[in-house]
């Protein structure tokens, strides 16, 4: 009796340098090393390094030449490519361009509700053609993908893989009721320029900051505003002195080690604020209140997430926010992120999918 040759292990490379795409894509992961003659490679950039670190993946410090890429890919015979999409860099990019040469198919994770089509800027095809095969959190994001070009038939409504996480994790842990005597908020802040601003980064803190010194004189407790800078932001170095000049009375400030991981800084806080940032999200996974801060125009599906995920979003007045401390914050803040429930397992089928077909 002739034995049945043992089948082929197929080779999937996940490529991620920024955070959130790394962090999307981390759990997806996880799903695919768990299928039988399934092997899964990774090369992270930039801040990804340090989310796959216990993935033990090639880190890299720089984009990678197109000769470089293509030995890669025929030396460790890919058969499928997962990516992310990130902000400064074409690593992921370089990788789809080559993969597509070579006819290996591509799955591609969206990690937030923005700048569609500018993720395939370094493209060598071009993004109404839809080479990629693309996951997305929602069908909202999903039109609005189509409107922006990009072909229906070939977008994924999975849900957010990284949130998913985030939400089991905080349905394993959910937040101390004790009540506390003091108030710490935590801001999360992001580069101006990213937005397409230019004000001085210290504008906005103000503002906040005299919304704080309201809400503290209605609760009469003391309030610590701990201030994280985003990666990306490159803050002047007396900001915390301009800062504490005009702190008003009531309210600490300072600024947050933003190298420790932001999780343990969210648990430790008891209200989140924010412009355009996945920590929202976060901190709502954990039962935190959360609030946006509207500097401009958002997108649509990133207006309807935050509602769905009870973040408010409210104008840089400090009078607003003022009374939405005093007033209306703690309302609606059960969450169970049911949006985001089997995002990995989601974007691992389509994987499996491609693979197998």
């Amino acid at each position: 009796m002739s034995s049945q040759p043992a089948p082929r292990i197929r080779t999937i490379l996940a490529v991620a340098h920024d955070i959130g795409g790394a962090q999307a894509i981390y759990p997806v992961i996880s799903k695919l090393r768990r299928r039988a003659n399934l092997r899964v490679k990774m090369i992270a950039g930039g801040f990804a390094q340090k989310a796959f670190a216990r993935l033990h993946p090639e880190n890299t410090s720089t984009d990678w030449a197109e000769s470089k890429i293509d030995d890669y890919l025929d030396r460790n015979h890919v058969d499928l490519l997962l990516s992310a999409t990130s902000w400064k860099s074409a690593l992921e990019q370089g990788f789809r361009n080559r993969a597509r040469l070579r006819g290996i198919p591509s799955v591609v994770v969206i990690d937030f509700w923005s700048n569609y089509r500018l993720r395939w800027q370094h493209a060598t095809y071009r993004f109404d053609d839809g080479a990629d095969w693309v996951c997305v959190m929602d069908k909202q994001t999903a039109e609005a993908m189509q409107q922006e070009g990009y072909p229906l038939a070939q977008i994924h409504i999975t849900g957010q893989p990284h949130l998913e996480r985030c939400y089991q994790r905080g349905n394993r842990h959910p937040p101390a009721s004790a009540t506390k005597r003091e108030s710490d908020v935590l801001f999360l802040t992001i580069s101006l320029a990213a937005l397409g601003l230019n004000e001085d980064p210290v504008a906005p803190i103000r503002i906040i900051s005299e919304a704080l010194g309201r809400w503290h004189e209605t609760t009469k407790q003391p309030v610590t505003l701990t201030i994280r800078q985003h990666p990306h932001e490159d803050p002047p170095p007396d900001l915390i002195q301009r800062i504490r000049a005009f702190t008003p009375a009531g309210v600490t400030v300072r600024l947050d080690d933003r190298t420790k991981p932001i999780l343990g800084r969210l648990k430790k806080n008891d209200l989140i604020l924010g412009y355009i940032t996945m920590g929202l999200f976060e901190a709502r996974s954990l039962g935190k209140q959360a609030i946006a801060i509207k500097l401009r125009e958002h997108p649509p599906e990133l207006v309807a997430a935050m509602t769905a995920a009870g973040i408010p979003l409210l104008p840089l007045e400090s009078d607003r926010i003022a009374s939405f401390l005093c007033h209306e914050a703690g309302a609606h803040l059960h969450n169970k992120g049911d949006n985001h429930r089997g995002a990995a397992a989601a974007v691992a089928k389509v994987c499996f999918s491609l693979i197998n077909g």
